[in-house]
């Protein structure tokens, strides 16, 4: 019997008095972190807005979100999907994978006027696309 992962996708914006450059070092903590904690992901970066999806365990994944929603280094924290059946990771092999894109890779302004089962589908095309490049 396995057991259903949770998951989560939101987009948001970098905060105004947040360098882009920040953003290697919260990868690098995110990497870390999700490893401890069973978690996998991918966060896209524009510039100036991030989409991100994480999947692990469900309590792993609330405390995250939690963590996420509290964190001042972004704004205009927007859910754009989320559930807890799960049944087999998308991202299994990412502790927490990353990309910088352009807005033809992706357009993130675009994500957050989407929601449901439409963002996530619009999201994991544009990240099978983006690993192709």
């Amino acid at each position: 019997m396995s057991t259903l992962l949770g998951y989560f996708l939101y987009s948001s914006r970098l905060a105004p008095d947040c360098d882009p450059t920040e953003v290697g070092a919260i990868v690098k903590v995110a990497r870390e972190f999700n490893a401890l904690h069973g978690i996998t992901g991918i966060l896209v970066f524009d510039g100036e807005r991030f989409t991100q999806y994480i999947e692990g365990p469900g309590s792993e994944i609330d405390a995250l979100v939690r963590n996420l929603v509290r964190d001042r280094r972004h704004t205009d924290f927007l859910q754009l999907n989320a559930g807890s059946a799960l049944e087999e990771r998308r991202y299994a092999t990412w502790s927490m994978g990353y990309s910088d894109v352009s807005l033809e890779e992706l357009d993130i302004d675009l994500m957050a006027t989407i929601d449901g089962d439409a963002a996530l589908d619009l999201f994991t095309s544009a990240v099978a696309e983006l690993d192709r490049l």
